[in-house]
Formats: structure tokens, C-alpha cells, sequence
């Protein structure tokens, strides 16, 4: 008897994963995607930038 409680628990969260990644991937794709913008600025007109050296 325990082995089929363990079954049936093991089944409905196996399920219940499942059927929210399904609602995750189907919500994710009626989203319009968002636009980042950046701003460029000349070197000349703008005197304080901040650079990083990092090693590749």
C-alpha cells in the first residue's frame, strides 16, 4: 500500500512539473519581446568613461 501511495505522489509532481513548464513556455511566448536601447556617445563628448580590461 505504501508503494502505491509513493506512486501516485511521485505521479502528481512529475504532472504538476510538467504542466507548469508547459504554462511557463506557452506564457513566455505571447509576450511581445522588450527593446533595450543604448545610448553611444562620441569619446569628445564624453569625458567620464568608465572602462574594464577584462582578461579573455
Amino acid at each position: 500500500m505504501k508503494k502505491n501511495i509513493l506512486g501516485a505522489a511521485v505521479a502528481s509532481l512529475v504532472t504538476l512539473a510538467f504542466l507548469m513548464v508547459l504554462n511557463d513556455i506557452t506564457s513566455n511566448a505571447n509576450h511581445d519581446p522588450q527593446q533595450q536601447t543604448v545610448e553611444v556617445y562620441e569619446t569628445d563628448q564624453q569625458s567620464d568613461i568608465a572602462t574594464l580590461d577584462e582578461e579573455q
